[in-house]
């Protein structure tokens, strides 16, 4: 709520416009995690073990996501979408003329830097290329968080909707781009981040990681036949 009025009050300051977007979608993770030990308790399930690997890799991705949905919000609040109107290359280069600086200097006016000048072009362009520099890095570790999860029968479904979603991204940002940022790619683009955020906290919540086994000491003591 303070972080919506300082939206307005700052004038669209993008590290408070980027962080009210966060605080959102980290209100739907906790709303997710509620609702599941809640369906929990009522089904009496058990949670699914998830071996070492499996919740390790699917910890990373979740980090990992994390970072991308504020990349992509600084992305928006800064209107860097239009940096690179071209794919796979930006600006007709593999590597543009970028200011990263400028870019990531977070408490400052929009299109302004610290300083009271107009932010660079080169500032914009490195902001849109991060964005999708890192989106490359999720997309291959969530296509590898999707086949482990195909191992465990209930997260299946999970699965499922991980590889779609991550498809629906990769097609809404692309088409953010191409066509101009529309407005139905953009509401899509965000919704699928939302979607994404709801599954992923799900697996996370109705998993657990698979306990070490301890070994078990077996004593003789007393038993016919068996030297102590």
């Amino acid at each position: 709520g303070a972080f919506g009025a300082w939206t307005v009050t700052m004038k669209l300051r993008p590290a408070i416009v980027t962080l009210h977007l966060l605080g959102g979608l980290l209100l739907l993770a906790l709303l997710c995690v509620q609702a599941q030990h809640q369906a929990r308790r009522v089904r009496q399930t058990e949670p699914v073990r998830l071996d070492t690997g499996s919740a390790r890799l699917l910890l990373l991705v979740c980090v990992l996501l994390g970072v991308q949905l504020a990349l992509g919000g600084w992305v928006s609040t800064n209107y860097a979408v239009l940096a690179c109107t071209d794919f796979p290359q930006c600006q007709g280069r593999w590597w543009p003329d970028m200011r990263f600086d400028q870019a990531f200097t977070l408490w400052r006016d929009l299109g302004m830097t610290p300083d009271g000048e107009a932010i660079s072009f080169a500032a914009l362009t490195a902001i849109h290329y991060t964005h999708r520099l890192m989106a490359l890095v999720v997309l291959l570790a969530m296509a590898w968080l999707v086949t482990r999860l195909h191992r465990f029968v209930p997260l299946v479904r999970h699965a499922r909707w991980l590889g779609g979603l991550a498809a629906l991204q990769l097609a809404s940002g692309l088409g953010n781009v191409v066509l101009g940022w529309p407005l139905a790619a953009a509401l899509l683009h965000t919704g699928g981040a939302a979607a994404m955020v709801v599954v992923l906290t799900t697996v996370w919540a109705r998993t657990v990681r698979q306990p070490a086994a301890a070994p078990v000491a077996h004593s003789h003591a007393g038993v016919p036949g068996v030297p102590t």
